[in-house]
Parts: structure tokens; sequence; C-alpha cells
């Protein structure tokens, strides 16, 4: 290893061209890492040297340059190639900050006596007169999928390729010069060139280069835990690339880079689909752990034994020489995470099963809102291995209602039955039962662990203790967005009035009909001969809560019911809401009784939904409105 003395920008890219290698993660760095770097720009005085860390590099021997051929005609000329096994995500940076610059200057402007075209080809991209050669300074290796990503969306060069992929890693460049082209856009010529300065002068590297190429990936693993820690999948990658360089069987050599190739493919296909949903991006760990469980089995021996179990324990260096361990093993593995990763995304976004015509959507999105739980990886392996769309439809109806029921009514730990239905996942994947035996097993557990009392405690636990009954209760809004679909059938209505991403993160999107301050003549008058006790349960009773479509606590507040139907305004109210609201619309008057007339109808669709087998005595139990038969037998009286 050689140490260099200290250098800026300006000076590293003199006659260098870097490449971010195969095993390296993308551009990791997020908006807390930028504004970091933007106040250590700003708070750098003019023609102080900042030192910024350092820059290690692995100069590129003569028979890898065969994957520099866009890059060949600049080598010729003296310009020697590197790869970046340490340092990337600065230099990214900073590569984003000098486009950013680029494109807020002015055709015929100059900074620092350079000029633009001065600038892009001392930095960006390198060309011949007219145009008919050019080379990135600074890019990733081809099968990245931010290579030309960094080329068209950043540094907005054209390309013939249309193999332009967005992941996670792609949006994070994108996000980086947004940043940056905001901040840039609020300074003077004069400040974007002092700027400029820092960044190419200023900012000072120590420079380190790796000869043995065995080496790299081990320094890889160590450095680049500095800053923003490398997540369990980007390690895995750096190390399954690295057991391609020491495979011994005459067989594994053979299909060394073929194996390479297919690991740089996975891990392009696994980032795409973690960041396919820009809104919902799925994190890598998770997928990574899950399908760990299904793929190699659950272990409870300790925190974060997946991680251990595939970095220190399967997939090192002892097990090749050891004979433990098979290019062909290596292969297998990437080939399921690559089938697996599309089929994770899936799960989590079930509407786009929709252009496939999946049968599965309905209880996807039912399981999305409730949480897989510990049946996420079985979930996968279902849909992995069974062609049959109507059994991996019934296993996932029998998996909501085991979460409803074990979880939600019967009040079980969390993690009851995680560990057997782990390796239901396992046996499933590797064809050792099938989606009957899993739906049987899973049935046979609802049975074992429904627990209608717990229920019953539960909610009177609500009552007496926290005041607040049904409207306590965890699965409130499933079950109240169940019935509203229950409703909407009923209707023959295709479209939804309620969105459940509103109804879920929405406040104020549960009325209660009887409202807290039930002070009006209009509510006085049905209620005034309860006490406060007895005010309490009715008005947190499952009939008097009602979901909305928008939010309108504010407007309905503590109006009275007829006002609540329709506003004066004559613009909300019940009348035009959600299918629950509408349904509520219908009864002319709001008394106790209507309360309880509404709540034994959503009891009976919760008895009949989830089949709970309640009798219609118990029923009425859980409505916790016993007083009500007294006062009707006094009024007979």
């Amino acid at each position: 290893m050689v140490q260099n003395n200290l250098k800026s920008i300006n000076d590293i890219f003199e006659n260098r061209l870097f490449r971010i290698p195969d095993y390296q993660r993308g551009y990791a760095w997020e908006k807390g890492q930028l504004v970091d770097f933007w106040e250590d720009l700003n708070n750098l005085r003019s023609n102080r040297p900042h030192y910024t860390g350092v820059i290690t590099l692995e100069p590129v021997n003569e028979e890898r340059l065969t994957r520099w051929e866009e890059e060949s005609w600049i080598i010729e000329r003296g310009h020697k190639a590197y790869y970046v096994v340490d340092g990337q995500q600065r230099l990214t940076t900073i590569m984003i900050l000098i486009q950013a610059i680029l494109e807020q200057l002015p055709d015929d402007q100059t900074i620092n006596h350079y000029d633009k075209q001065e600038i892009r080809k001392k930095y960006i991209c390198h060309y011949t007169p007219g145009g008919v050669l050019k080379a990135f300074l600074f890019g990733y290796e081809k099968d990245n999928p931010s290579y030309e990503y960094l080329k068209t969306q950043i540094f907005n060069e054209e390309s013939n390729s249309n193999q332009s992929i967005e992941t996670l890693y792609t949006k994070n460049l994108h996000e980086a010069k947004e940043f940056f082209s905001k901040k840039l856009k609020s300074l003077t010529i004069e400040e974007i060139s002092e700027i400029f300065k820092k960044v190419t002068l200023q900012l000072k590297f120590n420079i380190f280069e790796i000869e043995d190429q065995v080496d790299v990936f081990i320094a890889f693993e160590t450095m680049n835990n500095r800053g923003k820690k490398l997540s369990t999948l980007e390690l895995l990658k750096n190390r399954l690339i690295y057991l391609t360089t020491i495979l011994t069987t005459d067989e594994d050599l053979e299909g060394s880079a073929n194996l390479r190739n297919n690991i740089n493919e996975c891990w392009k296909t696994i980032y795409e689909y973690l960041g396919k949903n820009k809104q919902k991006p799925l994190d890598d760990d998770t997928f990574l752990k899950n399908h760990w469980i299904m793929y190699f089995g659950y272990t409870r021996d300790k925190a974060n034994a997946y991680a251990d179990f595939l970095l220190n324990e399967h997939f090192i260096a002892k097990q090749i020489l050891d004979n433990k361990l098979s290019g062909k093993d290596i292969q297998n593995y990437v080939t399921s995470l690559q089938n697996s990763i599309k089929k994770w995304f899936y799960l989590y976004n079930p509407d786009a099963l929709s252009e496939e015509n999946s049968t599965h959507t309905f209880w996807l999105r039912k399981l999305n809102r409730l949480r897989f739980g510990a049946f996420a990886p079985l979930a996968m392996a279902a849909l992995l291995k069974c062609d049959d769309d109507q059994l991996v439809t019934k296993l996932l109806k029998s998996m909501e209602r085991y979460i409803f029921v074990v979880f939600r009514i019967s009040q079980r730990k969390s993690n009851t039955g995680d560990s057997h239905f782990y390796k239901e996942a396992l046996k499933l994947y590797y064809g050792k039962n099938n989606i009957n035996d899993v739906i049987a097993e899973i049935e046979q557990w609802i049975t074992w662990y429904i627990d209608i009392p717990a229920f019953k405690k539960h909610i009177e636990e609500k009552f007496k203790f926290e005041g607040n009954g049904y409207y306590g209760w965890s699965a409130l809004k499933y079950f109240l967005y169940e019935y509203e679909l229950k409703l909407q059938g009923e209707a023959g209505k295709g479209s939804p009035k309620l969105s459940w991403s509103y109804f879920e993160k929405t406040a104020d999107t549960i009325e209660h009909i009887l409202p807290h301050q039930a002070s009006k003549d209009c509510w006085t008058k049905d209620f005034e001969k309860f006490d406060s006790y007895e005010q309490k349960y009715l008005r947190n009773s499952i009939g008097n809560l009602l979901a909305l479509s928008r939010s309108k606590n504010s407007s309905l507040k503590n109006s009275c019911f007829k006002d609540k139907k329709v506003q004066p305004n004559g613009q909300k109210g019940y009348f035009n809401g959600s299918y629950s609201e509408i349904s509520v619309n219908q009864y002319d008057n709001w008394t106790p009784y209507e309360i309880k007339d509404r709540g034994l109808k959503m009891l009976k669709f919760l008895n009949e939904r989830w089949n709970l087998n309640i009798s219609d005595d118990n029923l009425e139990e859980l409505l916790f409105l016993s007083f009500l038969e007294i006062e009707e037998n006094a009024d007979v009286m």
C-alpha cells in the first residue's frame, strides 16, 4: 500500500479515470449527509485547506482493462484507470455538485479562470474535437444500474442505451442533484465561484493505492463501514464476488466470470425492486432476513442471526477451501434471491399484480393493512413455488384470519406461532410440504388459540381503566374499514368511498356519533337518564363509532344528529360520505337504542367475517350495554 501527499480534487483528476467497481454499493448519501457536507463547505475559510478523508484506489491492470472499451482511447493517450475502493460517496457527491454548478452558469461564464467546457472536460466528460470520442472521467461500471442514470440524468449526456433502471441508489443521486441545484440557485456567480474553488482546491484527501485484488475486498468491508454503515445486503454482494475469486475446482473456475456477472445482475434486480415504488421503498435487510428464513431456516439464537450466518458462518473463504461451498451453491442462492425479490415486491405492492391479473391482490391488500408478521417468508415461498392461484389465495385468506383472530381478537403474544410458520416457509420452499397442509396447520392454530372471553376482557378493561372501550381497540380502523367494504359490496358499487391510506394515516377519521360533549338539548333529551358511567359505554360502543370518508370532526364536532346527517351549508354530512356514513344516515334519530342496533349488526359481521362462532347472547354481551335492558324493562313497567 502506497501513501501519497494530500491532494485536492484538481490534483486527483489529473490524467485519471475512476470507476466504482461492481462489488461497491451505489450512492447511499441522503439529506443528512448532504446538509453536513454543504455546511462544511460554507464554513470553510477561503484559502484554508480542509482535510476531508481518505480515497483508496485500485489501479486497473491490463487484463481487467478489457472492461473499459469506451475509455480505451483516453487510456492510450496517458490517462490511468482506477477503481474506487473507498471514498466513493464523497467523490460522487463532489461530481454531482460540480455538475450542478455547471448547470447554474451562463454559457459564456468563467469561474476561477475556467470556462464551462474546460471544467466539463476536466471533471465530467473528456472528448475529442467534435465529440466523436467521449470518456466519462468518473462513473460506475457498465453492469451497475446507476451507470446509465449517472450519465443521462445527472451529467445530462445522451446515450444510445435504453437500459437505465431506477433504484434506491438512483433515487439518492437524483435527490442529491436537486439538493445542490436548489442551494446554488440562491447564490451569486461570485458565491458559486467560491464554492467551486473550495471543492476543487481546498478539500484535501489522502490517496492510497492497493495493488492486490484480494486485499481490495477485505479493505472494502473495513473501510466502507465508516460514515454511513453498510447494510448486510451491501456487504454480502462484496463477499460473494470475493468468493468467486478464490474458487478452487476446475468447474467453478471456468464459471467464475459468469457467476460474477450473475451476482451483479441479481443485485441490479434487487435494488430495482426495492426502489420500484418511490413512495414506499422496501428495506434491503428486511428482505434479506426474510429470504434467509425461507432459504436457510430460522434460528432464534441471537439478534441479527441472519447477518451473522451469512457473513460469518456460511459465505466465508473457509467454506470454499474446505469444499463445503461451491460455485454452484453460490449460483443457486443468487438465483433464489433474484427470483424472490420480485415476489417480495408484489407482497408489499399488491396493486402491481393487477397487470398479471392476479387473484391474490384482494387478500394481499388486507395483509398489508394488518402487517404480515411471521407470515412474510411463507407468503413469499407460496408465490414462488405454487402455480395454483386459488390455493395461494386460500392460503393468504387463512393468514389474514390468523393474524386478526389470534392477535387482534384473542390478544395473544405478538410472536405466537412465529417459529412454527418460519419452518413451514422453509419446508414449502423445498417441497417438503404443500399449501393444503399449511392451510390446515394455520386453521388448526386458530382453533387452538381463539379466545373470545379474552377479547371481552380486553375491551371491558378498555372501558373500565382507559375509558375508551372499542375506541381504544388496536384493530378498530382495520375492522371499520372491513365493515365499510362489506357495505360497499351490499350497495353493489365498485368504487370505494374511503381510501385506506387516507383513513389509516389521517387523524379524526373515526367519528363518535354521540359526541364527547353531548350538552345540547338534542342529545340530553335521550341520554340524560343515563349516568356518566353509562354514557361513557354508549359513547365508545362499537355501534357509535363511524368511519368517515374525510376528516369532518372539526366541522361536525358536537352537532345534533340531524346536522351531522346534513350540515347547514348542505355541502357536508353523512348523506354524501362513506358507505358507513350513508348507512347511519338512514336512521331518523340517534338514541341509545340505535347505538345498540347498529352495534349488533357490526358484531354479527365480525362473527361471520372471521368465522368466530359466537352465540347471539354472547354477541350482546360484547356490547357492554346490558343497562339498556334494565331501562327497557323499566319503561314497560
